[in-house]
């Protein structure tokens, strides 16, 4: 099972470091890692490189894209994917600040329709120390 943090970077955070993905990835690991003292020291400094997600509007957008799935579920903030036939199951929430995506597989139904939404986002596997642009992993399958 993976878990994929999601964030959406800003512009000009994103075009700076586009190639030095490793860069952000130790900003965000370090944020991930801070003890509960040092939370709001954390928040400022993810608010100058980061964009916070509407959540109304991201549940929205994923909700009318499978409302008529028939292996999609939806309960306030938390989204899940259970298809056996391509033996994929996902849970996704929407918090302000990240997407968090548990997944079977390496490449969730999800990811793709993320990478419709913006150009920008990159994930985060802290358990497995892996990183990319979405965008990036995408291209790749296509």
């Amino acid at each position: 099972m993976r878990i994929y943090y999601i964030f959406r970077i800003n512009k000009s955070v994103a075009n700076l470091y586009r190639k030095q993905e490793y860069v952000i990835y130790d900003i965000l690991t370090g944020i991930y890692k801070l003890n509960k003292t040092d939370v709001v020291l954390g928040y400022k400094f993810f608010e100058q490189f980061a964009i916070f997600f509407n959540k109304n509007n991201m549940n929205e957008y994923i909700y009318s894209t499978y409302k008529d799935n028939l292996f999609y579920i939806k309960n306030i903030n938390k989204h899940i994917i259970n298809d056996r036939f391509k033996n994929e199951f996902s849970s996704l929430i929407v918090y302000n600040s990240h997407i968090k995506l548990k997944t079977n597989n390496n490449i969730s139904e999800f990811l793709k329709l993320l990478n419709n939404y913006s150009r920008d986002l990159f994930i985060c596997d802290f358990s497995n120390h892996d990183y990319f642009w979405l965008d990036n992993i995408i291209k790749t399958l296509v």
